[in-house]
């Protein structure tokens, strides 16, 4: 059946595009990935909302990982209440020039966790070669007792006092046990940072990593930084 004076193959090939594009929409890996997010939000009982939020980008600027170049957003938010903490994950954008071949695209993931203090600005990431040669040139990096652990990870912070007083033993024992981890703590945020956009499979794990530093904050830290 078609419509009077509408030609059966008209019929047919609106009837493949619309087959199409339903079909494309179902199998694009975006499309699938944010469908996975959304029933993940639903068992975590945390709200989602996949939409471009240049807001997110101002609110967490003072994290510095999340002040590099240009054209800032976060999109596929995770909000509410994990573990008994105010949690926010998200997958983040950032542009640099490209030269010829204009900007070049980054994009990673975040999660943090609210703490309700002001702390000292502190970051952990990974030592890499590149990270070797920038302490060569220079770029301030703390040292620990252990050498184990200042071989694996570059420590930097404005107040070296505090830095040993998170960098506690059980800390770094956790930290040595999770190496790919990148921690940044600023003001009122502890938040773990991942060069790749949100991974279903893997939210749920890295919420619960970020979870167990939080619980791995001393109490008098909060007393002490208000």
């Amino acid at each position: 059946m078609h419509a009077p004076g509408t030609s059966p193959w008209v019929s047919l090939l609106v009837l493949g595009f619309a087959v199409f594009v339903l079909f494309r929409k179902k199998s694009d890996p975006e499309e699938i990935r944010r469908r996975d997010l959304r029933v993940l939000a639903r068992k975590l009982q945390l709200q989602y909302d996949p939409q471009t939020d240049y807001k997110l980008a101002e609110d967490f600027s003072f994290l510095s990982w999340l002040r590099r170049g240009d054209c800032r957003y976060g999109y596929n938010v995770f909000r509410g209440s994990y573990g008994g903490y105010l949690v926010t994950v998200f997958d983040y954008h950032f542009a640099t020039p490209g030269g010829r071949g204009g900007p070049l695209d980054y994009y990673w993931s975040a999660g943090v966790v609210h703490l309700g203090a002001n702390f000292p600005d502190l970051i952990i990431s990974p030592e890499t070669r590149e990270s070797r040669f920038a302490e060569m040139l220079g770029a301030p990096h703390i040292t620990f007792e252990s050498a184990e652990f200042s071989r694996a990870f570059r420590v930097g912070c404005s107040d070296k006092k505090f830095a040993y007083e998170f960098c506690h033993p059980q800390m770094m024992e956790y930290l040595m046990a999770n190496r790919d981890l990148n921690v940044e703590i600023s003001r009122n945020g502890l938040a773990l940072l991942f060069e790749d956009w949100l991974r279903p499979e893997k939210v749920e794990a890295n919420l619960s990593r970020l979870i167990a530093l939080r619980k791995l904050l001393p109490e008098h830290f909060f007393s002490s930084h208000k």
